[in-house]
């Protein structure tokens, strides 16, 4: 019977000993990350609202979308405000499902319900060469001033899909038409609720 209680114990020692160690490393790595997830979004939300003096306060958001948008979660609205500290627009963030799970993005949408840009904040689940295009400032750029309902060209719209990536240029688009719609169903006069 020791044959086996011992090299249980020596086993149940080593993992009480690394759970330890990978405690220890995720507190030590926890707000370093954090810190960075927020540089990334304030750079996200600057790149595509170039023009705010300055960002309000985030909300989290649970997006009921429609059916129609139903791979799509707007995770946050962020009001830009001007120099008076009115909004000119909402910086949106959104996680959708593109080829892969986790593609998210930034919209920058103004009161008119305009884009004034997109930011691909992370596409790395996409397909390289193919899908993970979408963070290439040619494919992104293209959004800047469209409104209503967007849509890539093959579907009649005015996006140019990427080449061999035509889910992930979906995705991005109807993400688009998300972001416009729920800033014009839930801000219609540019105030923050």
């Amino acid at each position: 019977m020791s044959n086996i209680i011992r090299p249980a114990a020596i086993l149940l020692i080593i993992c009480l000993i690394a759970a330890g160690l990978l405690g220890y490393v995720n507190s030590i790595t926890t707000g370093p990350i954090a810190e960075q997830e927020a540089a990334a979004q304030a750079e996200s939300m600057k790149a595509v609202l170039s023009d705010a003096a300055e960002f309000g306060e985030s909300e989290a958001i649970e997006d009921d979308a429609p059916e129609e948008h139903d791979n799509i979660d707007i995770t946050t609205i962020t009001p830009a405000l001007d120099e008076s500290g009115e909004p000119m627009g909402y910086a949106v963030a959104v996680t959708a499902k593109g080829f892969s799970a986790g593609l998210q993005l930034m919209f920058g949408v103004d009161t008119d319900g305009v884009l004034t840009g997109l930011s691909v904040v992370n596409c790395s689940n996409e397909t390289p060469g193919l899908g993970a295009n979408a963070a290439n400032e040619s494919f992104y750029s293209q959004f800047a001033g469209m409104s209503g309902d967007i849509a890539v060209t093959k579907d009649g719209g005015q996006v140019e899909a990427l080449t061999g990536a035509t889910i992930t240029s979906r995705a991005v688009s109807n993400s688009a038409s998300r972001a416009i719609e729920y800033v014009s169903e839930n801000y219609p006069e540019g105030g923050v609720d």
